[in-house]
């Protein structure tokens, strides 16, 4: 072999080599994530666009703070300037003076002065500090502290909005695979009942009304599969729009459908919600807030007092053509006598805000008495249906074995063991609907009590 096919060669195994090293790490980029509903639920808490437009909202009210906080502050400026002044201010004197002595003429004063000059020059230092406004300034500052524990409260309780979201959209992917594996475990049941009697009808012993009969459950059973594998797609399409997972990542769920019943007191619950949830809270410091802005409005009624210094340089000062050092200080009181009403319209819109909110606190104490009510009612009758489903399957496992083995053996027709199929095929799906409700009440009464951490346990 020359040097050049050794070469060839060479270059070929790099090549090769490269190649299935590409291959491994591809088939290990493509291996799925794990992923239980608790990981689903902490991811989408960080990646919602939900909980990250709620997050934008505290720091937007907590900028309004600061902007309110600025007021107790004292203002500092600098002037400084330079104005041209053509035709400056004179001063003409002309008088005769008396002279008090015998024989001595009165003498006579002519004199022109300038007061200022064509150049002038300002530089200064302005100090505005406000001493007393009557708890304007101080009520409307409370009440945006209040604000932005509210805009925190309305966080947490988008969280809960995600987390709800998140853990029911997981479980319909689980119901919804649950459902592919009975619809194809159906196809696989009726393909191999079509199979039976295509013997037996190829044998003579079964007739064309029971391979047709044979042949149609098996195509009715198909497009349901289809229909299943459809329903699982779906579902992941939601539960990635819920939790904010991209189609870059593949995942596998590793929670199961499967429950157990736990027992639930109504009135433990309700106590739960309202220690708990945090529309409660929204409502208590927004109507708080409102009532401080009602007093910073009529703040705007009463007398406030600031302090205002000046320190500067000034040329010319009066008639004096050099820079001249200036130094002033003096308070002031301003006592408003009219502003049209607009202080005490706006006490009043206050006011009236703030009775809204209280209104709205009764409504929303009702609105989470009946979804709490409603979650329990809903879980205890998902844990009835679960047990008798339960019981119901295997019944129908038992009827399908027996009709199965009784059409070997001639014992049963084929429409029994057709039927048997259709109702084996059924209690399973209604055991899943029960499991698949159940779940979804444990969600459901979790968010209606506002416990973040029981939302898919």
């Amino acid at each position: 072999m020359g040097m050049r096919e050794k070469r060839l060669v060479a270059g070929l195994s790099v090549l090769i080599l490269v190649g299935l090293l590409g291959s491994v790490g591809e088939a290990q980029a493509a291996e799925p994530l794990p992923w239980s509903v608790k990981e689903a639920i902490g991811y989408a808490l960080v990646h919602s666009p939900d909980v990250a437009v709620a997050h934008s909202r505290i720091a937007e009210k907590e900028e309004a703070k600061g902007e309110v906080f600025s007021n107790f502050l004292p203002d500092l400026s600098i002037d400084a300037g330079y104005q041209y002044l053509d035709n400056i201010p004179r001063i003409e004197t002309d008088m005769q003076v008396d002279i008090p002595v015998p024989g001595v003429p009165p003498v006579t004063l002519q004199d022109v002065r300038e007061i200022g000059a064509n150049d002038n020059w300002l530089a200064r230092l302005s100090l505005n500090q406000l001493l007393f406004a009557s708890g304007r300034v101080y009520y409307a500052h409370r009440a945006a502290g209040k604000q932005v524990e509210a805009s925190r409260q309305e966080e947490e309780t988008a969280k809960l909005g995600v987390a709800r979201q998140t853990a029911q959209a997981y479980l319909s992917v689980l119901i919804a695979d649950a459902v592919s594996d009975v619809q194809r475990e159906a196809l696989s049941t009726a393909q191999a009942h079509l199979e039976q009697v295509q013997n037996r009808y190829d044998a003579g012993v079964a007739n064309r009304l029971e391979l047709l009969r044979a042949q149609v459950e098996v195509s009715n059973v198909e497009p349901r599969v289809i229909e299943a594998e459809q329903g699982i797609e779906t579902a992941f399409i939601l539960l990635r729009r819920a939790s904010g997972l991209g189609r870059e990542v593949e995942i596998e769920l590793t929670d199961s459908l499967e429950a157990e019943v736990e027992p639930i007191d109504e009135e433990t619950e309700l106590e739960r919600a309202r220690a708990m949830r945090p529309e409660f809270k929204v409502l208590e410091y927004s109507q708080s807030a409102t009532e401080d802005l009602a007093l910073s409005e009529r703040g705007g009624m009463l007398p406030m007092m600031q302090l205002t210094s000046t320190f500067g340089y000034e040329k010319p000062y009066f008639a004096i053509n050099e820079w001249e050092k200036i130094f002033t200080v003096g308070v002031g009181i301003q006592v408003p006598l009219f502003d049209g009403l607009e202080s005490y319209r706006g006490m009043r819109r206050a006011r009236a805000a703030a009775e809204t909110i209280t209104l709205a606190a009764v409504q929303t104490h009702a609105n989470v008495r009946t979804e709490v009510r409603t979650g329990v009612l809903a879980l205890r009758e998902a844990a009835v249906r679960m047990k008798a489903t339960r019981d119901n399957k295997s019944r129908a496992n038992e009827m399908l074995e027996i009709a199965r083995h009784s059409y070997q053996a001639g014992a049963a027709t084929n429409v029994e063991v057709i039927d048997a199929q259709l109702a084996a095929t059924t209690a399973r799906l209604e055991h899943l609907k029960a499991l698949y409700d159940y779940r979804n009440a444990q969600i459901q009464l979790a968010a209606a009590t506002g416990d973040l951490t029981s939302i898919g346990r």
